[in-house]
């Protein structure tokens, strides 16, 4: 090797093999979380020392390269691909952070703040998690500003009926259920109850749901609760799975109504198509309460 060999910049070595481990340390954490076995604190922790490996990275590469500019010396390469490296692994997190930022710093929302549903099986939580409990009027001023549209969802079908279709809407939505309790009506009436978990799509961090039904032969009450098991920013994620249980939920009794009106009209007579504006008919001019539920037991929604 000769002497007057052109130095490479220290900074740049280091730049890049932190950077190189720093992103293997986050696939490898994510592999195992979502996966296998990997403790959620334990991933969380990594995922911490990954970012922040990734981000000083970045800082000794741009360090790097102002030297390599001014001096000369070996070591660009290095450098850029730190820098490279180290912000394609940020990307996902300040993107993130930078579209929910205006969202509340909370992990728990309830379409009834005042008398939230209980987690029952589900409350006992591993150690770091959060507790079971809700929060209380802190949460509840927080997300009445930021989701206003969270409230009970009102049926006009029996509570068995209702509760029928939650167990439809929440097999559509692959949730994995730990608890299923009809509701019970007459001298020992009780309300129904759903608990189930869901992990979330990239990262696999558990949530878990609790929903509630409630009512008599005519009209059901469902009220809902989603909540983070760890970190205290669900990132609008909690809100955004009600919402999609509501919906799917509204999707099935229109199905059920549809279908029941359909049966109706075969029964006297009438063919699908005339069966089809009937329908149509009765959405835009009747009342919903007037039209039969899919078991003939009371009104229909």
């Amino acid at each position: 090797m000769s002497l007057d060999a052109t130095p490479t910049v220290p900074s740049a070595r280091w730049s890049s093999r932190l950077a190189l481990f720093s992103v293997g340390l986050l696939l490898v954490t994510l592999v195992l979380h979502r996966f296998f076995t990997l403790s959620s604190p334990l991933a969380i922790n990594l995922f911490v020392v990954g970012l922040a490996g990734t981000g000083l990275a970045m800082l000794l590469g741009m360090v790097a390269l102002v030297r390599i500019w001014f001096t000369g010396h070996t070591g660009a390469g290095s450098a850029a691909l730190g820098v490279l490296a180290g912000a394609v692994a940020l990307a996902g997190p300040v993107g993130f952070g930078l579209a929910y930022y205006h969202l509340p710093w909370i992990y728990d929302v309830t379409t009834d703040p005042d008398n939230p549903p209980a987690f029952a099986t589900l409350s006992v939580r591993p150690p770091g998690a959060n507790a079971s409990a809700y929060r209380g009027k802190a949460f509840a001023e927080l997300q009445a500003k930021a989701y206003p549209d969270l409230r009970t969802l009102e049926l006009d079908r029996s509570a068995e009926e209702a509760f029928e279709l939650v167990e439809e809407a929440v097999r559509r939505l692959r949730w994995s259920v730990m608890v299923e309790e009809p509701p019970m009506t007459g001298k020992d009436a009780a309300a129904g109850v759903i608990e189930a978990t869901e992990q979330t799509l990239f990262l696999g961090f558990s949530d878990d749901i609790v929903i509630r039904i409630e009512g008599d032969g005519t009209r059901a009450k469902i009220d809902a609760r989603s909540a983070s098991r760890y970190g205290s920013f669900d990132l609008g994620q909690n809100a955004a799975r009600l919402r999609r249980l509501f919906a799917e939920i509204r999707a099935r009794a229109e199905v059920t109504l549809s279908a029941a009106a359909t049966t109706a009209a075969a029964e006297k007579g009438k063919s699908p198509e005339a069966a089809s504006k009937t329908l149509f008919k009765r959405k835009k001019g009747v009342d919903p309460r007037k039209a039969g539920s899919r078991y003939g037991r009371g009104p229909g929604k």
